[in-house]
């Protein structure tokens, strides 16, 4: 089983590997990864070129270095850089290159709270159909500290069938004892949850809604305030779900999307490159084959 750590060289990023840390085991390889700009979608490139792009490799190797050290030989982990157009999209892209079953994210540098999520968070968690780890700020258990207790919360009468599931799930893969629900959790009940350096607590995407302050629910402020990691599972709709496949012509020189997993172009219908597969969770109609998104653009 393989867990895609998204690591930065700052003080979220060394969350995210000591929360990654308390999942290892024999059984999970951390994939541990860097994502830095693709030449031309920074404005920096067109003016630093390769010097730029040169520079960006050597500072992503020089952090993973880091996180190698910080992680130790003791656990199973590889360690990569990979260039995207943005980080979520280069995150949830290699999440399903490797069929990975869950991915850990640190802490905005800007957090206010034990958790603030930017909005690689918040496409992660839209984009991905796997369970995500927060990691919360300042996270860091003693090197020998491995998961040792789930507790999952929920807002409604019961949790969903995704949750209890994706909670027994992950005991199973990682030998514990069933899983301890609590409902209605929130704020108020916090304090009196005895939370151990082991511990993690698991939720809903649904019961999440937003973890922007300005939408925040009970639940959102939950993930705020707690001290420890909160794995978020989603529990959207399958018939809302669809895997699109981002690509790029190299005859043509130009980009589109289809969902066809090896789409053709739609301009010359000769061979593609496909540059990532992202998630589109809408209940609208398929994306239109002959949208073209001009190259250093976000769509």
């Amino acid at each position: 089983m393989n867990y895609v750590v998204a690591y930065s060289p700052d003080s979220g990023g060394q969350a995210a590997l000591a929360a990654a840390r308390l999942f290892s085991s024999p059984d999970v390889m951390l994939t541990v990864c860097t994502i830095i700009p693709e030449m031309g979608s920074s404005p920096h490139t067109a003016v630093g070129g390769a010097e730029y792009a040169e520079s960006l490799w050597r500072s992503a190797a020089r952090g993973l270095g880091e996180a190698k050290a910080f992680l130790g030989d003791d656990v199973n982990a590889v360690y990569m850089t990979r260039t995207a157009r943005s980080p979520a999209e280069g995150i949830i892209a290699l999440v399903a290159e490797i069929d990975a079953g869950m991915v850990v994210l640190g802490a905005s540098r800007d957090a206010s709270h034990r958790f603030s999520a930017g909005s690689v968070t918040d496409d992660v968690l839209r984009g991905t159909q796997v369970p995500t780890v927060l990691a919360p700020v300042g996270y860091q258990p003693e090197h020998r500290v491995r998961l040792q207790q789930i507790t999952y919360g929920y807002d409604e009468p019961r949790p969903s069938n995704a949750v209890a599931a994706a909670a027994a799930q992950l005991a199973l893969r990682h030998e514990l004892t069933q899983p301890v629900p609590v409902g209605a959790l929130h704020r108020d009940r916090l304090g009196t949850i005895h939370w151990g350096a082991g511990d993690v607590l698991l939720i809903g995407s649904a019961d999440l809604g937003t973890i922007r302050p300005a939408r925040q629910n009970n639940m959102a402020a939950t993930v705020g305030d707690t001290p420890v990691p909160t794995v978020v599972v989603p529990s959207r709709r399958a018939s809302m779900e669809q895997r699109v496949s981002a690509y790029h012509c190299p005859t043509c020189e130009v980009e589109g999307r289809d969902l066809d997993p090896d789409p053709v172009c739609w301009s010359c219908g000769g061979p593609t490159v496909v540059t990532s597969r992202p998630l589109l969770n809408t209940p609208g109609p398929s994306p239109d084959k002959s949208a073209v998104t001009p190259r250093n653009e976000h769509w």
